[in-house]
């Protein structure tokens, strides 16, 4: 029988070995694996229409059969609400491309300085994936992404 992760198809064209864009790069160095990285900009990514950055998805643990973050980087300010949209572009994409599996789903930004009234404004805007919200979690650039999937 295949796993979850055997059951999520990728072109092979948007996948990446370095999470970096707009001057911000987030390390993949602890990210449990294995795992697709996929650029949503790259030809052959699941994306269509508003998008985020980066889609990972790896191997879970425990009930979970895998785990699913949607990742937007920013190297300054955003805005809260654009920033979900780009986030839930990412989990629509996801909802397409893996099985209908056991799984985590963690919406990542990474900021180098945002305004602390936008940072507050994304507890009000959650991302949903499979009808349910899931709160955005910070980090900033630098560091690795595996610190916001624990």
């Amino acid at each position: 029988m295949t796993s979850a992760f055997d059951q999520v198809s990728v072109d092979a064209k948007s996948l990446s070995q370095k999470c970096e864009k707009q001057g911000c790069e987030v390390g993949l160095t602890d990210v449990p694996g294995p795992y697709h990285l996929i650029d949503m900009d790259r030809r052959g990514s699941p994306a269509k229409g508003v998008r985020c950055d980066y889609l990972l998805i790896g191997v879970g643990s425990g009930e979970d059969d895998l785990y699913i973050a949607p990742l937007e980087l920013k190297s300054s300010g955003f805005r809260a609400q654009a920033v979900s949209r780009q986030l839930a572009g990412g989990a629509r994409a996801a909802d397409r491309l893996a099985p209908k599996a056991p799984c985590r789903f963690v919406p990542v930004v990474a900021h180098d300085g945002a305004h602390r009234r936008e940072i507050d404004k994304l507890a009000k805007h959650p991302v949903c994936f499979c009808g349910k919200p899931h709160a955005i979690k910070l980090m900033k650039c630098g560091e690795d992404v595996a610190k916001a999937l624990a």
